[in-house]
């Protein structure tokens, strides 16, 4: 194994620890902050339909953690779908928001660097 292959694999090791972490953060912020969540998004249809995942175990509560950051950081798709209230969005408080729109962007960002890691791998195109 050439030194750019072990790059690639440190990279990919480094991302995946990443990712567990994420999924770490979001499950504490599902057992934590979801009554918070879920009380300031009264008026949206979107989340009072992923609102049943609660009660879908781990990979339920991670489900509703991803649809609401989604909602959070990409209003513009639901606020025309009428999936999210305006209303709704702008009572969430500013630090809340923050963290849910990182925790989405992280999350894309940690995708986005797997499927690169996996293209280079599989192209060839450090050998």
């Amino acid at each position: 194994m050439n030194t750019s292959r072990v790059v690639v694999a440190y990279l990919g090791l480094f991302v995946l620890v990443c990712a567990f972490i994420w999924f770490g953060v979001a499950l504490y912020v599902a057992n934590k902050k979801i009554e918070i969540l879920l009380r300031l998004f009264p008026n949206s249809l979107g989340v009072k339909t992923l609102s049943a995942l609660r009660y879908g175990g781990v990979w339920g509560k991670i489900m509703l953690i991803g649809g609401i950051t989604s909602y959070v950081t990409f209003p513009f798709l639901y606020l025309k779908n009428g999936q999210l209230s305006r209303k709704d969005l702008q009572a969430i408080p500013t630090p809340l928001k923050r963290r849910l729109i990182t925790m989405q962007w992280v999350l894309v960002s940690l995708v986005s660097l797997m499927f690169a890691l996996y293209v280079i791998d599989e192209s060839g195109l450090l050998y």
